[in-house]
């Protein structure tokens, strides 16, 4: 009797656990794997991995359509609409029926994204296909090259002896154009093309004079020892007796230059440089502009692989009546910017900075102002990956000439200005223009006027350094319409300035 009831409750369980089982593995076996499914709860939570652990990735709600390709445990494997991967429970999902439930608009667009995004990753993937056979090709004729000047139909193997034709052995031949092979076909391109850009200061010396000489210089390498050079400078000579316009001498040069590298890489690079430009110069109450050739030589000497100080010397032969040479002895700060693919992406939608500054302000003469040092703060906005918006404040201690007499004051500088970025990353060259109000302590002239407006245009460059900081350099034209002189020439012409400048922008 015990016996009997024992086996009749054994059967029973067994029985039960087999229903269970059958129920539990149903809606496997139903579900063929790859198979569209549709979330059947009323959301659904798209996980990293196979568990409740995994870092969620989307949230999708009922209805949503989804490919299941792989299953774990009770979790299924899905491809998501934007094109990832991620594990949702399988009870929360059920088979696709297009029959039965057709598609929303909502869905049909989802589908239609994902069609165009494989499209794209497909037409991604015939083009690097392309350019992987284009090398394969190069390299393939590179080897034929090879082989033929050395008079081989293929490569031989390893310890081969035999002798070619011109009597050295093969085995020594092979060993030069594997050699070869791995320096030209594999080795990869250690100094690729980049932007420099040099803030250089300098003494420039003619007839017996020296001056001051500021500049800005960018460079760019079109192959691993030539590059072309943009440069942008000026030189000034103050006059003999304050007030006068004896010995009053001003010179902006405008040029652009050939360099070559000598062997590019090493600590110290020689280079030499070719080029040709203008020269606009300001001589007392008169002025002129004339061809410019200039040629020169020196060094780098790098001190990380961004950045290097430069030396050297550049003649400047000024084609005019008297065919002018004058010699530039310039010292310089290189700083290699990173490559295109390389550059720090624009951080976020808006970036707010500060950016303390200083540099060097040149007056025309008809403001009656010495050359000065200007020091100040900016405050700015990147609203977009091209425009910026600028409020700024300096102060500028300058020298007065009224007459033959010379007296200190202090100026300050407002300005308000809009920069547009020429690249769409926070380094980059950049054009400036906007307007402002200069103020004077003390009367600025002898009509007892203290404060002029101005506006001003001109252009900078941004070096990122961290993604929170940069370097900054600019040059600044500014012009005064208020301030004029009678010129020469019986006009009217209106007072103006440059300013060069050098800062560092913090973001926020």
């Amino acid at each position: 009797m015990n016996r009997k009831m024992h086996f009749g409750w054994r059967t029973f369980y067994n029985l039960a656990l087999a229903i269970v089982c059958i129920t539990v593995t149903l809606p496997a076996q139903q579900l063929q794997l790859p198979a569209d499914v549709l979330v059947t709860n009323r959301f659904a939570n798209i996980r990293k991995g196979p568990g409740t652990g995994y870092e969620k990735l989307i949230t999708l709600y009922k209805g949503d359509r989804l490919l299941a390709e792989r299953k774990y445990r009770n979790w299924l494997r899905v491809l998501i609409p934007d094109g990832r991967l991620g594990w949702i429970r399988e009870d929360l999902v059920g088979p696709f029926n297009a029959d039965d439930l057709p598609l929303t608009d909502e869905q049909a667009d989802s589908l239609k994204e994902l069609v165009d995004m494989q499209k794209q990753e497909i037409a991604i993937m015939d083009d690097s296909a392309r350019q992987v056979g284009v090398r394969i090709v190069e390299q393939s004729q590179v080897r034929d090259s090879l082989l033929n000047r050395l008079g081989l139909e293929e490569i031989p193997e390893a310890g081969s002896t035999a002798v070619t034709d011109s009597g050295m052995q093969l085995e020594q031949q092979f060993q030069k154009l594997s050699g070869s092979q791995e320096s030209i076909l594999t080795q990869p391109d250690d100094y690729p093309r980049r932007f420099e850009f040099s803030p250089l200061f300098g003494v420039l010396a003619y007839d017996g004079d020296a001056m001051p000489h500021a500049g800005l210089g960018v460079a760019r390498n079109f192959t691993r020892e030539f590059a072309y050079q943009a440069q942008v400078s000026f030189a000034r000579l103050d006059p003999a007796v304050p007030g006068s316009l004896v010995g009053d001498l001003n010179r902006y040069f405008i040029t652009g230059s050939l360099v070559y590298n000598y062997k590019p890489g090493r600590l110290a690079v020689p280079y030499a440089e070719l080029g040709c430009g203008g020269v606009h110069v300001q001589a007392g109450d008169s002025s002129y502009t004339s061809f410019d050739l200039i040629f020169g030589a020196g060094s780098r000497l790098f001190i990380t692989p961004d950045l290097a100080l430069k030396f050297g010397y550049q003649g400047h032969a000024v084609m005019v009546e008297d065919n002018q040479l004058m010699h530039l002895i310039y010292l310089a700060a290189v700083f290699h910017l990173p490559p295109f693919e390389e550059r720090f992406p624009l951080l976020g939608d808006r970036i707010i900075y500060l950016a303390p500054y200083f540099g060097y302000q040149v007056f025309t003469r008809r403001f009656a102002l010495n050359p000065g040092p200007v020091i100040g703060i900016r405050a700015g906005c990147r609203m977009t990956s091209h425009l910026s918006a600028e409020v700024l404040g300096g102060y500028l201690p300058v020298k007065f000439n009224d007459g033959t007499r010379e007296h200190s004051l202090y100026a300050t500088q407002f300005r308000v200005q809009a920069l547009y970025h020429l690249w769409e990353t926070t380094s980059g060259p950049y054009l400036a223009a906007g307007f402002g109000l200069l103020s004077f302590g003390d009367p600025g002239r002898s009509t007892g006027n203290n404060r002029y407006g101005s506006y001003h245009f001109g252009g900078g460059f941004n070096f990122q350094v961290t993604p929170d900081i940069s370097l900054r350099s600019e040059v600044l034209q500014l012009i005064y319409p208020n301030v004029s002189e009678l010129g020469p020439e019986r006009t009217v012409q209106a007072a103006g300035a440059m300013q060069l400048s050098a800062g560092m922008n913090f973001n926020f």
